[in-house]
C-alpha cells in the first residue's frame, strides 16, 4: 500500500473514464540546448543594446544641444543651413545606420544560432517539437 495513501492504490496515477490522462510537469532540461538558448539570449541582448543605445543616445545629445545650447545650435554653416539643421538631418542618417548595423548583425550573428536551437528543439525524440518547426 502507498504511503499516504489509505485507498489501498495509487490516487495520483489513477485516470477517471472520459478525462485525459495526467502528465508530469514541464521541467526544463539542463543539456547543451539551454546553453544555445542562453548564448542566443545573450547575442539578441548585447544587439539590441547596442543599436537602442546608439540611435536613442545621439537623438538625446541632439535634444539636449536644442535645449541648453541654442547659440551653438542656431549657428549658420553655410548660407541658410545652421548647425541645428544639419545636426536634425544627421539624426536620420544614425537612425538608418543603427537599422541597417542591426540587421546585419541579426544575420550574421543571431539568426544562425536561432536557426541552430529551432532545428534541435525539431529533432528532440520523444517531445513534441511545439512552435520550433
Amino acid at each position: 500500500m502507498p504511503q499516504g495513501n489509505s485507498y489501498g492504490y495509487d490516487a495520483f496515477s489513477y485516470e477517471p473514464y472520459g478525462q485525459a490522462p495526467r502528465h508530469e510537469p514541464y521541467v526544463p532540461e539542463t543539456d547543451r540546448h539551454g546553453g544555445d538558448l542562453a548564448a542566443l539570449r545573450s547575442a539578441y541582448q548585447m544587439l539590441r543594446r547596442v543599436s537602442t543605445l546608439t540611435a536613442l543616445g545621439s537623438f538625446v545629445v541632439y535634444v539636449v544641444l536644442s535645449c541648453c545650447a541654442s547659440d551653438l545650435m542656431g549657428a549658420k554653416i553655410t548660407g541658410e543651413v545652421s548647425l541645428g539643421m544639419s545636426l536634425g538631418v544627421l539624426q536620420l542618417v544614425v537612425t538608418f545606420a543603427a537599422v541597417f548595423w542591426y540587421g546585419r548583425r541579426a544575420a550574421g550573428s543571431v539568426d544562425p544560432l536561432a536557426r541552430a536551437v529551432r532545428e534541435r528543439a525539431a529533432q528532440r525524440p520523444g517531445r513534441e517539437a511545439g512552435v520550433a518547426r
